[in-house]
């Protein structure tokens, strides 16, 4: 069994990418479990809060990483780069500095837009920075348009070809 968590660099109710990561079930290969981690109680990082002040979130955080076969990041683009959540999400997990759970994990990013730009831009600055943790990226996945690729309630990829790119990057775990 291959066990993946995944991210939403998002927590707006409606966001495409918490979505798109409830909807990788329908696409993942029999024998791989998706479990998506809610990020809403894990609090800015701070050095101070490590050692015996961790907050139960972040140890949470950390041990379900630790747990896992591989690693899905969804990221928004906000301004010209991914969201603070999910900078956040990734100080947590590569620190201590050398020695966090994050390092040398599989990883697969999503990154959707409505807009044109698909999230290409965030996607190749996360596969950048997950080069610097020594991870291996499986896959990177993004799209344009996602309001129009999406079924207008529930989260269904009615979209071919996105749908392809995230059945062709799970696979790759």
């Amino acid at each position: 069994m291959t066990t993946l968590v995944a991210f939403s660099g998002s927590t707006r109710s409606a966001s495409f990418h918490t979505r798109v990561l409830n909807s990788l079930p329908t696409y993942a290969p029999a024998g791989m479990n998706i479990a998506l981690f809610d990020l809403s109680d894990v609090p800015f990082y701070n050095q101070d809060l490590e050692g015996e002040a961790l907050p139960e979130s972040v140890v949470a955080l950390r041990a379900a990483v630790a747990e896992a076969d591989g690693i899905v990041f969804a990221a928004p683009e906000y301004n010209g780069s991914y969201s603070a959540l999910t900078k956040n999400t990734i100080d947590w997990l590569s620190r201590p500095m050398g020695q966090g759970v994050l390092r040398e994990k599989k990883v697969m990013v999503v990154s959707v837009t409505p807009g044109p730009g698909g999230g290409k831009r965030v996607s190749e600055q996360i596969v950048a920075l997950m080069g610097f943790f020594g991870n291996t990226v499986v896959g990177a996945v993004t799209a344009s348009g996602i309001h129009e690729k999406m079924a207008a309630d529930g989260d269904v990829v009615t979209d071919t070809e996105l749908a392809d790119q995230l059945r062709a990057a799970l696979a790759a775990f």
